[in-house]
């Protein structure tokens, strides 16, 4: 099982490498920079074709890190985004980029995504790179959440790694290329189709984010996907 307090002091230290690494380093967790730059690349162009336009709308970003995607989505004309993120160094970067930026409607909130309610709707609700760190009570209970954060027309967009053939959980391993131990949970994509379904999430359209052959698909077991979801209906 999925140790919790070694798992936020895991992103509590990533607030170590700013300065030293890329922004856009330090929550995604690629260092290399050609991957990087064609991660943000890839990435941008597959979340944008999943949300279509933007502007003028409203977004919650759960498990925000230092607000690369957020400051993405204000890039692209987003009206506010709220970024929760449970690390309080991080959350911290994220607010002096905004400071640095002369970023307006970026709100930071240090909060557990799965304890965060602010009695607000939103259009767009993004997790990502959330759930393979949290258990089943805490999947759970930030699913149940997010029906709290949806109008008729909010689109739920999840970006998170998943096991391939099965379940694959890392348990406080060394791993060479961030020099720290890591622990994560990538359920199947089933496993989260079921998770949402329980709540009354639809599934409108998902696949993996990286084609076959993409030298960003580093590890047999896993893929990282995309899932769009609406509630109801």
């Amino acid at each position: 099982m999925l140790d919790k307090e070694k798992i936020k002091s895991f992103w509590d230290s990533r607030a170590d490498t700013y300065q030293n690494l890329a922004f856009e380093s330090i929550a995604n967790l690629e260092q290399d920079p050609e991957n990087l730059k064609l991660k943000i690349q890839l990435e941008t162009e597959k979340v944008a074709d999943y949300l279509g336009p933007i502007a003028g709308k409203t977004i919650l970003d759960l498990g925000a890190g230092v607000g690369q995607w957020s400051f993405r989505f204000i890039e692209a004309g987003a009206a506010s985004v709220t970024a929760v993120e449970y690390s309080q160094p991080l959350a911290e970067i994220g607010r002096t980029e905004a400071a640095h930026r002369n970023v307006a409607d970026l709100f930071f909130e240090v909060s557990a995504a799965e304890q965060f309610l602010d009695g607000k709707t939103y259009d767009i609700v993004f997790i990502s790179g959330l759930l393979v760190y949290m258990n089943e009570e805490q999947a759970a209970l930030l699913v149940r959440n997010l029906v709290e954060f949806c109008h008729s027309g909010t689109v739920v967009l999840l970006r998170d790694g998943t096991g391939i053939t099965g379940r694959y959980e890392i348990n406080n391993r060394m791993s060479e290329h961030l020099q720290s131990t890591y622990s994560a949970l990538y359920r199947t994509r089933e496993e989260y189709l079921e998770l949402f379904a329980k709540k009354g999430f639809r599934l409108q359209r998902d696949e993996n984010m990286f084609d076959e052959g993409c030298p960003l698909n580093k590890y047999p077991e896993t893929r990282l996907r995309i899932y769009r979801f609406a509630h109801g209906g």
